[in-house]
């Protein structure tokens, strides 16, 4: 059996993680590549480097597995397209995307980041430190799907970039620049470049969202004005804020435009499309609220309604085949949108989606859709950041006092009696309820298996929980017998083999259905999503950012 890889991987100056290759260091480049990409969600084009010790440190390109090995130090470089035979400094700032008119080819610059060894876990932050992962990532969980070309690849990018304007623009701007460099001379923008900048900034918005936040469009204007530093307006306090209000009106401008043609996501919100009884502009606006990245993407191209309800009812036929996994995913991957357009439009209950689409309602299928929706995996990261996390939160658990502190004692008492990985897992959630002064018990049921007819009976009256089965006389560190998922008072999942697995189905489930989250676990599921997942993790309620600043401390 092969030995462990242990890679020390920093994502950001304050991210700094421990990934663990079960199975060893892979067969090739390409499959540590894909490795990296999958376990962190990165959608992006990217090449490898590692450090040559015969060239004192440098980074060399690593086109053979055989250059690295444990604890090897290791650079991802992102592309944004193909690369050129120049290279691209390292930098952490958003830089121009521009490149010089008579270059034979236009791309956007590369952000790059670095993945460190573990040999320099000494140089690093005690906050570094403390978040260094003890989890481990077989790929086998992994889903891998390729997007249909009407979706979304990524969500909101870490570094927004300008994108490359007409010819018109980027010749006048590049001018306007090198008189700015040369003597701080502002340009003062025409209508018709106004004009060009704008429809740039918006189509490239658009492809991370179709409504942007106000942090959002301001980051989107900061950046054009340090891209293009001679756009920058005099008598303002940062030199952007109009162009932020021109944002703001011309991606406004441009969800009218794709309304008229029909774009489902935008045209969903339209007074024609509205239920009776809420035509007003700002009724039920269906929108992303959980940082989905797909949230209701067009039909495939050459597709139709028509068409799609045809696959569908042949997937009900395919389900039932043995060893035909390969087609239903392929299926499921095809009518995606046309089921999201279903789920989001028409809301249906879940006992009719799970008589239409059967297929959905599968571990495996679960993963899937989430990747579709978000771009990231789900239960790879779910339960890979929870052990990362959990170090830290038990310290914080540690020093709680008060009821919470006796309650987190009380349900972190098993895991000393085990070293049970699941039963780990299990207890830092109900505990992270507890802490939030959430109580676990409103989602959590907990039964006997001698006395199964109770958890049977109460599956209808159950709107969103999990049910855990235990063997009469079990010991807490025994683990669960069964454990299942429950929507709308009807059994979605069930043997599954851990309360935590069962709350990362949940919570994909929960995006799959388009569902809220419920009220008396609100906080419980923004650290999830926001911190665990990282989410739309820039804004967070005061509760859970004291709880964030309290873990990285």
């Amino acid at each position: 059996m092969s030995c462990p890889v242990h890679l020390r991987v920093v994502l950001g100056v304050d991210d700094a993680r421990k990934l663990t290759l079960k199975s060893g260091m892979p067969s090739s480049v390409d499959q540590l590549v894909l490795e990296i990409k999958t376990y962190f969600g990165l959608e992006q084009q990217f090449r490898l480097q590692y450090k040559d010790l015969d060239f004192g440190n440098e980074y060399f390109n690593l086109e053979s597995i055989s250059d690295i090995e444990d604890k090897a130090t290791v650079k991802v470089v992102f592309v944004s397209c193909e690369e050129t035979s120049s290279s691209i400094p390292e930098t952490s700032l958003p830089c121009s995307t521009s490149t010089p008119l008579t270059s034979p080819m236009t791309c956007n610059s590369s952000v790059i980041l670095t993945l460190t060894s573990v040999n320099a876990l000494r140089t690093t932050s005690p906050d570094e430190d403390g978040l260094s992962s003890q989890h481990s990532f077989d790929s086998g969980d992994a889903v891998i799907l390729d997007p249909a070309p009407e979706t979304r690849t990524s969500s909101w990018p870490p570094i927004f970039f300008v994108p490359r304007f007409s010819y018109f623009a980027e010749f006048q701007l590049q001018r306007a620049t090198a008189d700015f460099r040369a003597n701080g001379t502002l340009l003062t923008p025409s209508p018709k470049l106004r004009m060009d900048i704008l429809e740039g900034m918006a189509e490239e918005i658009f492809k991370c969202t179709a409504y942007p936040s106000d942090s959002q469009i301001e980051e989107a204007a900061t950046v054009l004005v340090h891209t293009h530093p001679c756009l920058k307006e005099r008598g303002t306090r940062a030199g952007h804020e109009g162009w932020k209000q021109y944002l703001k009106t011309k991606v406004a401008n441009f969800r009218t435009k794709l309304n008229k043609i029909g774009h489902p996501e935008v045209s969903v919100n339209s007074l024609k499309n509205k239920r009776k009884g809420q035509e007003q502009a700002a009724a039920n606006i269906k929108k992303p609220r959980k940082a989905e990245v797909n949230f209701l993407p067009p039909l495939p191209s050459g597709e139709t309604r028509d068409s799609l309800e045809k696959e569908r009812v042949v997937l009900l036929t395919e389900v039932k085949k043995r060893n035909n996994d390969a087609v239903v995913k392929k299926k499921m991957q095809k009518t995606f949108a046309y089921r999201r357009q279903e789920i989001v439009q028409e809301a249906p209950v879940v006992a009719e989606l799970v008589n239409k689409w059967p297929a959905l309602f599968t571990v495996s299928e679960i993963n899937a859709e989430f990747m579709r929706i978000t771009t990231l995996p789900l239960q790879a990261k779910f339960l890979a950041e929870l052990d990362r996390y959990s170090p830290n939160l038990l310290k914080v658990f540690h020093n709680r006092g008060g009821d919470a502190g006796r309650k987190i004692r009380l349900l972190m008492a098993p895991t000393a009696r085990s070293e049970d990985i699941e039963l780990k897992r299990d207890s830092v959630l109900k505990s992270l309820c507890a802490y939030l002064k959430e109580d676990s018990n409103s989602l959590i049921k907990e039964y006997l298996n001698v006395r199964s007819e109770e958890a049977e009976s109460a599956i209808p009256q159950t709107t969103m929980g999990l049910y855990v089965i235990r063997n009469e006389g079990a010991q807490e560190e025994d683990g669960p017998e069964d454990v299942g998922v429950i929507i709308e008072g009807v059994e979605l999942l069930s043997n599954l083999r851990s309360i935590s697995l069962g709350w990362a189905m949940l919570f994909g489930l929960i995006y799959t259905l388009n569902l809220s989250y419920p009220p008396e676990l609100k906080f419980t599921f923004e650290f999830l999503q926001k911190v665990l997942m990282n989410l739309d993790g820039n804004k967070l309620s005061p509760k859970v950012q004291s709880l964030k600043i309290k873990m990285l401390q």
